[in-house]
């Protein structure tokens, strides 16, 4: 409640109808038809994108026959080994993503945080650790 005074917002006691008049039902009509229009919107956001990006595709293979026949020997490429043995190729997709994540993110322990610069530390850890 402090929040709302902060902020300037008015409360009114529970069950209470907003004061333009409209009831409660109304309002929950309202915004389901305010969401059900901004879903609507960016479902056709999403084809829309969708549809510029398949034609570029057919316009790029268009273009360069040799790119889709490329794409297709690599896929099949990729797809023998993995069909043959799965769980090998689960196996090596993992560790290609914990050394991505290692690369990226370094080992995670800072035993001494010399690295972080004074006006970075939340805590004093020199200072606990002793």
């Amino acid at each position: 409640m402090a929040e709302n005074r902060a902020s300037g917002a008015t409360t009114r006691p529970t069950g209470a109808a907003p004061a333009s008049g409209a009831t409660p039902e109304g309002v929950v009509g309202q915004a389901t038809e305010a969401v059900r229009h901004v879903a609507e919107s960016a479902s056709e956001l999403a084809q829309d994108t969708y549809q510029r990006g398949a034609r570029y595709v057919r316009d790029g293979l268009d273009r360069y026959p040799e790119a889709g026949r490329s794409i297709r020997e690599g896929t099949q490429a990729v797809s023998r080994p993995v069909e043959q043995h799965p769980l090998t190729a689960i196996l090596v997709a993992g560790a290609v993503g914990y050394l991505l994540a290692y690369l990226i993110h370094g080992s995670g322990f800072r035993g001494g945080r010399e690295d972080v610069p004074d006006y970075g530390r939340t805590r004093d850890y020199d200072r606990h650790s002793r």
